[in-house]
């Protein structure tokens, strides 16, 4: 089976990228949304919604040569773009968080631990608790690594309090685990169902996107966007929002696909990172610094994160065998080497990651 073609295996369902998109509904770009060049090559032709089987038409995907992102051109305008999120993930409910009673000795003791460290690192007050755990996840660095993305590096909450803004929250877990570190959170984002999700629990999320905020500014210390930038339209001018409705001294966290990761390099038209149509645009590393530089910050700073390799190579195993996401997958030796291989470069060069995670300052004063 070729790893180039996306039709060699699909799955007993309807394939609804035989139907087009509504020709009426496509928008077109001449030049690359983030650096304006006009030059660019074609990544990959007749891409389709082979994730969430729900996206009508196929798809070409463009490489600038300038700075290395990718776009889809055409691609699905802002009116119709609810075509491709039919059966979309943030529809689902996050489960919640285990009670620590009913847990395992050694859980229980890495509850103790975890929480010992989020309490010095993030400002949590969990219970129980032990200050040992500042120690032992400096310690055990791949967790602790995991845990400071899991909390989107925020930082200690500073003396007042403060506000944290999450576009595009989803179920709301973001926002519960910054609201236990004593933060003031809201949430934005476009799908009435995951809004519903995130009131239910007491949590201020707004329906929309970036023009809920229209002749606002400087309301936030921390904003986030987790795999959020990649769906929208127009991702240097959501950018500039950030910019504007940020505090001086604030930071804007931001994780996205990168194009440039060893994942894309082995699986192609099938990395999961793609996703069509709903990922309208992948950054590399250097294009990500010209957006967030074209937005206003003066400052960046890449994240380490975990490398996700398990859940790129499972995802994208489950693509090329046309099965659903999540599904339970059979990897062979020659992908166990591969993931340990690539897990170890990745580790000594974050750049080609699965994922990008920066935060960009906005300058003080």
């Amino acid at each position: 089976m070729s790893l180039s073609d996306p039709l060699d295996s699909t799955p007993a369902v309807d394939t609804p990228w035989n139907r087009p998109w509504p020709e009426d509904e496509l928008a077109t770009l001449s030049v690359c949304p983030v650096c304006a060049s006009p030059e660019r090559r074609v990544l990959y032709e007749d891409l389709i919604d082979n994730v969430f089987y729900c996206a009508p038409g196929k798809w070409t995907s463009w490489r600038c040569s300038a700075c290395g992102s990718a776009y889809l051109d055409p691609y699905p305008s802002p009116a119709s773009i609810h075509l491709a999120y039919a059966t979309y993930y943030t529809h689902r409910e996050a489960p919640p968080k285990s009670d620590y009673a009913a847990l395992g000795p050694l859980r229980k003791l890495r509850r103790r631990l975890v929480n010992g460290y989020t309490n010095w690192r993030f400002s949590t007050e969990e219970t129980p608790a032990s200050s040992v755990g500042i120690f032992v996840l400096w310690a055990a660095w791949p967790f602790k690594i995991g845990l400071d993305q899991q909390y989107r590096h925020l930082p200690r909450l500073p003396g007042g309090g403060g506000a944290v803004l999450d576009f595009g929250c989803g179920g709301g877990s973001f926002l519960r685990i910054a609201q236990s570190c004593g933060w003031n959170v809201t949430g934005v984002d476009p799908d009435p169902k995951a809004v519903a999700n995130c009131r239910s629990q007491g949590l201020n999320v707004l329906q929309g996107g970036v023009e809920q905020f229209d002749g606002k500014d400087g309301l936030f210390d921390v904003i986030t966007m987790s795999h959020v930038i990649e769906h929208v339209h127009d991702p240097v001018g959501v950018m500039k929002v950030c910019h504007r409705l940020l505090k001086p001294g604030g930071r804007l966290w931001l994780e996205t696909p990168n194009v440039d990761s060893l994942g894309h390099r082995h699986y192609t038209r099938n990395w999961i990172g793609f996703d069509p149509p709903r990922h309208l645009m992948l950054f590399n590393p250097t294009s990500m610094r010209k957006a967030l530089i074209a937005a206003g910050f003066t400052h960046i700073e890449p994240q380490h994160g975990p490398t996700s390799l398990i859940g790129t190579t499972m995802a994208s195993e489950a693509i090329i065998k046309g099965l659903p996401i999540g599904s339970r997958i059979k990897l062979r030796s020659k992908q166990k080497w591969m993931i340990v291989k690539n897990s170890l470069l990745q580790a000594l060069d974050p750049s080609c990651g699965e994922n990008l995670t920066v935060v960009g300052f906005k300058t003080e004063g």
